[in-house]
């Protein structure tokens, strides 16, 4: 398979695209929810600590396979591998199967089944099994709800500015909430609508090429984004009794911090930053060969986790301000946020709620934007389509994938054909069809993809090559300097020290050890056995 031959047109043009692809919905709509539910400030000092010991180490590895293999993930194992089989894929296979048949035994036939047919593919197809999985199959699952909570956001984006959002409590919200999550009568052209709008937008984007498309509209949307964030938080910390927030958000009390929380925490840093989803290593294949691979991950991570906090920060100060309660779920930036805007004296909520749903807008289509590109990638060299071709068909795929999601969000009673035939496997069908999704693509598919990613850029493509890619555009030896003598502002030159205390060392070993057991950890906390 030949390399791809579009490119980034500049370093900063990269960054913002793949922080773009990382702050998404997980950071304004799924953290500040998380956090409220566990505690506030001690799950944020986790989530940061996860972020750089299972975030980071995964990040570099997948910017440096896809520049390395100049190719989509479908067909960037096999460059390394040379299409053949190798001992590792043959022993997760064998993992994976043996795992089915113990679901057998606990009572979990659908997980069973699951396990098994992974199992199988992997054992036959080797590395390729993964570059599928991880670049068309996880993708495409993900894409079929985000979606349809992207176009949510466009209907409450319009209806904030038309001051349709003027409720002053949680129960007034749900009144505006439930019958769109529901595809209630008379709601279900307006969802519909929300959501083709969504996806063609993100389409277009696509359509235009990397640098064309998915560059120049990053430049515009990524400090847009930022601008409305320092807004809406500007806002909230001059409101009174905003520093209720701040303590809750910024103060931690680890008492309140259990395991799972632990757990979940971890999760969210995979989640968040996108990981194991086709798009970091798609945009690496994109990467010119001077690029520094670690500054770039340390800087996408570092937008990332300041959008988080910046999201945070905005909410929470409001909430308390307010006198509302902040353990809402995932219903709190839908009912609780809204709300508090319009209790914020001046008679401003339409503007403020307006400004933050314009966010989370923009947010939910840069993501959704980089989650398109793995599939128009695969499309284009798997069936020989144009990038034009590729867009629209991908698009059209995605949109009507999504409808499942968008009339199945609540429950399955307009699905209940497709509930019956989960049902006939043996599968917990759940209580939705988007329920249904999320957990198969959050908790199964991610997890796995991350774990396999890890083994194969440590122990199948070894840290020693993987390292050699990585110090690509990286200066010379400051990989392996040592960390005391790095942060004193010395090199090694200067001030000789042996050490196995350098960044090459700490990432070698994270990817061959730290992280894939931690990722095992949020496997099976995801899926229920821990």
């Amino acid at each position: 398979m030949e390399p791809n031959k579009e490119k980034w047109g500049s370093r900063w043009g990269f960054l913002l695209a793949t922080a773009g692809s990382a702050i998404g919905l997980g950071n304004i709509w799924r953290f500040p929810y998380v956090t409220g539910v566990n505690g506030g400030a001690a799950f944020v000092c986790v989530y940061i600590v996860s972020i750089l010991v299972v975030g980071l180490p995964l990040m570099i590895a997948e910017l440096a396979i896809g520049r390395a293999a100049g190719c989509h993930p479908a067909w960037a194992f096999d460059r390394f591998t040379a299409g053949k089989r190798t001992p590792v894929t043959d022993c997760l296979g064998i993992i994976l199967i043996l795992s089915g048949l113990l679901m057998v035994l606990f009572g979990r036939p659908g997980h069973a089944l699951l396990l098994l047919f992974f199992g199988i593919f992997l054992a036959v197809k080797g590395w390729k099994c993964i570059g599928v999985t991880v670049g068309v199959i996880v993708p495409f699952i993900i894409m079929s709800y985000y979606g349809v909570i992207g176009g949510w956001t466009v209907i409450y984006m319009f209806k904030a500015f038309a001051g349709g959002l003027e409720f002053a409590t949680p129960d007034q919200a749900a009144s505006v909430f439930k019958p769109i999550v529901s595809a209630a009568k008379g709601q279900e052209f307006s969802l519909c609508s929300a959501h083709a709008l969504f996806v063609a937008a993100a389409a277009a984007v696509v359509f235009a090429g990397v640098r064309n498309g998915i560059e120049k509209s990053s430049k515009v949307l990524m400090p847009l984004l930022f601008i409305l964030l320092g807004a809406l938080v500007l806002r909230g910390v001059s409101l009174p009794g905003a520093s209720r927030g701040l303590r809750f958000f910024l103060s931690p009390d680890f008492k309140a911090l259990g395991p799972e929380s632990v757990l979940i925490a971890m999760g969210q840093a995979f989640f968040t930053l996108s990981l194991a989803m086709g798009i970091t290593m798609t945009y690496g294949s994109y990467l010119k060969r001077d690029v520094n691979i670690v500054r770039s991950s340390l800087l996408v991570i570092g937008l990332d986790t300041l959008a988080a906090v910046l999201a945070g920060v905005a909410i929470f100060t409001s909430v308390f301000a307010m006198k509302l309660d902040p353990a809402q779920g995932p219903g709190l930036v839908y009912m609780v946020v809204p709300s508090a805007f319009n209790l914020v004296p001046g008679n401003l909520g339409w503007l403020w709620n307006g400004l933050f749903f314009m966010m989370l807008t923009i947010a939910a289509l840069t993501s959704f934007i980089s989650l398109l590109e793995p599939l128009v990638g695969y499309a284009t060299r798997q069936f020989g389509l144009s990038r034009h071709g590729a867009s629209l068909l991908v698009a059209v795929s995605v949109y009507l994938a999504g409808l499942l999601s968008a009339f199945g969000c609540a429950d399955w009673r307009h699905l209940r054909p497709l509930e019956k035939f989960f049902k006939m496997f043996f599968l917990d069908a759940g209580p939705s069809f988007f329920e249904l999704a999320d957990n198969f693509a959050s908790n199964w598919m991610l997890p796995l993809g991350g774990l396999a990613i890890a083994v194969f850029c440590g122990w199948v493509w070894g840290s020693k090559r993987a390292l050699k890619e990585v110090r690509r555009g990286t200066k010379s030896g400051r990989l392996d300097t040592d960390l005391l003598v790095l942060l004193a502002g010395f090199s090694n030159r200067e001030y000789p020290r042996q050490s196995l205390f350098t960044p090459a060392i700490l990432w070698s070993l994270a990817i061959r050890w730290v992280t894939p057991v931690l990722v095992i950890f949020a496997f099976l906390y995801g899926i229920g056995v821990l």
